[in-house]
């Protein structure tokens, strides 16, 4: 299966579940899906794809078996000589107020730093380099790179997506 390997390769990771008051435009979403209780949760996942319902809302997916997941959900290739990692990802046209984006660079004692970081509909920040490239359905490409300053950690995952609710 496909996104095995994309876990793998970027190391998704879920992060807390807010408050009822924090989820609104979440909730909106998992309404207008047909999701209600156990399967409205933000960590559930309906097909058993290891997509939640919370990346689904993120990238703007359909919470069970949309064919456009694997375009859209982060890749990892390693690039240049020396290889260096780089992240790739598909935002959708109508960014989420309620979720923030947050790449991290894993270290080699398993450390994680911030390298980017977008909050909602705000700018992106941070130290990686970020690359942005607007495809032709509305939605941005977003390309992380590493900071020129900081030493890549040997392994096969020294990148992770985080997507996490805000507070």
């Amino acid at each position: 299966m496909r996104f095995k390997s994309v876990v793998a390769a970027c190391g998704l990771l879920l992060a807390g579940i807010p408050a009822a008051s924090a989820q609104g435009d979440y909730l909106e979403w998992a309404g207008a899906n047909g999701l209600m209780g156990p399967l409205a949760e933000p960590d559930a996942d309906l097909d058993t794809d290891g997509i939640t319902n919370l990346m689904a809302y993120a990238f703007d997916l359909a919470p069970a078996n949309d064919p456009d997941a694997w375009e859209k959900l982060p890749s990892l290739a390693f690039l240049g000589d020396p290889p260096e990692p780089v992240m790739t990802f598909v935002l959708p046209r109508e960014i989420p107020r309620d979720v923030s984006y947050v790449v991290e660079l894993v270290r080699e004692d398993g450390k994680r730093v911030e390298i980017a970081r977008k909050n909602g509909r705000g700018p992106w920040k941070g130290t990686g380099e970020i690359f942005r490239r607007k495809l032709d359905d509305g939605c941005t490409e977003i390309t992380v790179e590493t900071p020129l300053d900081m030493p890549i950690p040997e392994g096969d995952r020294p990148l992770r997506l985080r997507v996490e609710f805000l507070p």
